[in-house]
């Protein structure tokens, strides 16, 4: 048989008490930051889409803190638009304008331009549209395709390795 006592006088009883509140503390403390952290993102994000949103572009916005990292990284997707080519410049401005409407700090502005494959594209011969016809409302590719078109030499196609090697040798 094993008998435990426990007696609690005044200092064990303040002791056990001021545990018990540094423990409550530091809970809510976490959780102040966590809910500062979830709000600083929200509005990195909201400000982000609405800075685009007065431009006429349509873009996805996703912000995360790094882990022990006091600054916010962000992720920018969009369709491929030309003025977007320079994002670099835009980036440095965009982070300024960030720090000055929310007072957060973004580190890294990372940039995602998805091209989209329409099955036709992949299901197609080679060099079955000679036209080169680009159905998209964004000049970008235009300006690409007029470039390309213009110099003639320019010019991107699927070919296999033992076609190139002919080219080659009928070049020489």
């Amino acid at each position: 048989m094993f008998t435990l006592t426990i007696s609690l006088d005044s200092t064990a009883l303040h002791i056990v008490a001021l545990d018990m509140l540094a423990l409550l503390s530091y809970i809510l403390y976490l959780n102040y930051r966590k809910r500062k952290i979830e709000k600083s993102i929200n509005h990195i994000t909201d400000f982000i889409t609405e800075y685009f949103m007065h431009t006429g572009a349509e873009v996805q916005v996703s912000c995360f803190k790094l882990e022990g990292d006091k600054h916010f990284v962000t992720l920018i997707q969009s369709k491929p638009l030309k003025r977007f080519r320079f994002s670099n410049i835009l980036e440095s401005s965009l982070i300024t304008h960030i720090y000055k409407k929310t007072g957060n700090v973004v580190e890294k502005i990372y940039w995602r331009f998805p091209v989209e494959i329409r099955d036709e594209a992949i299901v197609t011969e080679p060099h079955a549209n000679p036209q080169g016809v680009v159905d998209n409302d964004d000049m970008y590719f235009v300006d690409v395709q007029a470039a390309a078109e213009a110099n003639g030499a320019y010019k991107v196609s699927e070919a296999s390795w033992d076609e190139f090697k002919d080219q080659k040798q009928q070049a020489q």
